[in-house]
């Protein structure tokens, strides 16, 4: 409640079966293409970008980004986080690197779901 989140899975999908789940996906992919299509006429791109304002107000959601923005152009693995303060308004201190990348992602969800099954009982 403390972030206000634009969840890339629409509303009433997080219950269906893994099936279902993919039908109804499919529906929003004309309204997700009208976004991009629109992002791409003003020349910029798509981002799902987290936000802090100096309010404290925290958002993750879409974002139109600008071409010429750090967040346009990372590769695909990478993190990247942009600090706009006081100090650095005009010019902002940007930190860049790579992510944990797939196989890293991968080994980390495989243990996540053998603590799982252990949990639940499974002899492992």
């Amino acid at each position: 409640k403390d972030v206000s989140v634009e969840s890339l899975v629409p509303a009433g999908l997080e219950s269906l079966s893994i099936d279902e789940f993919l039908v109804q996906l499919a529906r929003s992919d004309a309204a997700m293409r009208a976004r991009f299509d629109a992002a791409q006429a003003r020349n910029k791109v798509l981002r799902y970008v987290g936000r802090l304002g100096a309010d404290g107000k925290a958002t993750v959601s879409v974002a139109e980004i600008d071409r010429s923005h750090a967040f346009a152009n990372i590769a695909l693995t990478d993190n990247i986080v942009r600090f706009a303060t006081v100090r650095y308004n005009n010019n902002p201190l940007i930190v860049q690197g790579p992510g944990a990348g797939p196989e890293v992602t991968a080994a980390g969800v495989f243990a996540d779901l053998l603590r799982l099954s252990a949990y639940l009982g499974a002899r492992l």
